[in-house]
């Protein structure tokens, strides 16, 4: 029983560990293109330190990521990550015709891919989309515009997000060593505990490091300080409970460990844009709008059961 337990909570740590790499992802492209490689097309055994992504749309040619070798076959994508050693070559086949980028994905100081267990390629014969992202990148890439690095930004998050989706990640695909045994005990402990007056001499004690210390490994670890990610934890909760029960904000604020609601009320409207009243007169209608609908439409097929019986 407890080794069900364990494996339940270590999958709702991988979960709450993923959310919170992507919600701290840091992008940003150096170089893109669609084009026909040159004869001379090659280069052996370099680490680079930027990832790349290579859509293949025509031709042959050679690739090794890692141990890895690969002859890529139009419709294929490739991820090559930073920081492995690579290699690539033009064959004496016709010329790879290829969309392509390269681009950095940071959590704090770490590599996305270094964090989550992301196969080496995907087939996109039968997807139209990454296609019409890169055409989107491009397009963007190119444009002089002030809001130009924004667009760019934006494409290469949709472009990230479409190769993961396909790629069957998951919450358990996060590496085991990814993150360390202490900080995961940190997490499960805010989790568990985020309504406690916490402070972080306590969560550093439980990672064994000095306080300053712990705070700088937290946030190069997760891309945000450990006070941001607790209150984080904690305002999430206020809004669900202010969207599902009648509690006043004095009673919310004690669930979440804010007791002081002034200053749960300045933060919340400081994270949402919306006072706490304001949330729940909107949400919680909201809710019941979405209930009221789904009572709908169990009546409506209960009703059609009726009818066939």
């Amino acid at each position: 029983m407890s080794t069900a337990y364990g494996s339940e909570s270590m999958n709702v740590n991988n979960q709450q560990l993923t959310r919170m790499y992507m919600e701290n992802l840091e992008v940003r492209v150096t170089a893109a293109g669609y084009n026909q490689v040159w004869t001379d097309w090659r280069e052996l055994d370099y680490t680079p330190d930027y990832n790349k992504f290579y859509l293949i749309c025509e031709g042959e040619g050679w690739l090794k990521i890692g141990d890895a070798e690969f002859s890529p076959q139009p419709g294929e994508w490739f991820l090559m990550p930073q920081g492995i050693k690579q290699s690539f070559s033009y064959t004496s086949g016709p010329r790879y015709t290829k969309y392509w980028c390269h681009f950095t994905a940071r959590i704090g100081e770490r590599n996305l891919f270094d964090l989550l267990q992301t196969p080496l390629w995907i087939d996109t014969e039968q997807d139209s989309g990454p296609i019409e992202l890169f055409r989107e990148l491009l397009k963007h890439h190119k444009d002089p515009a002030i809001t130009g690095p924004l667009l760019v930004k934006s494409a290469m998050l949709k472009l990230i997000a479409h190769y993961l989706e396909h790629s069957a990640v998951t919450p358990q695909g996060l590496r085991p060593a990814a993150v360390s045994e202490p900080l995961q005990q940190v997490i499960s402990h805010i989790q568990r505990c985020y309504h406690r007056n916490l402070t972080i001499e306590e969560l550093a004690e439980l990672a064994h490091l000095q306080p300053n210390y712990f705070i700088r490994v937290f946030k190069r670890q997760f891309g945000t300080s450990p006070i941001q990610y607790i209150n984080k934890k904690r305002l999430e909760e206020a809004k669900l409970l202010l969207a599902t029960t009648n509690l006043l904000l004095s009673e919310i604020g004690d669930k979440v460990g804010i007791p002081d609601i002034s200053y749960l009320s300045r933060i919340f409207k400081a994270s949402t844009g919306f006072s706490p009243s304001a949330y729940r007169l909107t949400f919680s209608r909201e809710l019941l709008q979405v209930n009221a609908k789904n009572l709908s439409n169990e009546v409506f097929w209960a009703e059609q059961a009726i009818s066939v019986r």
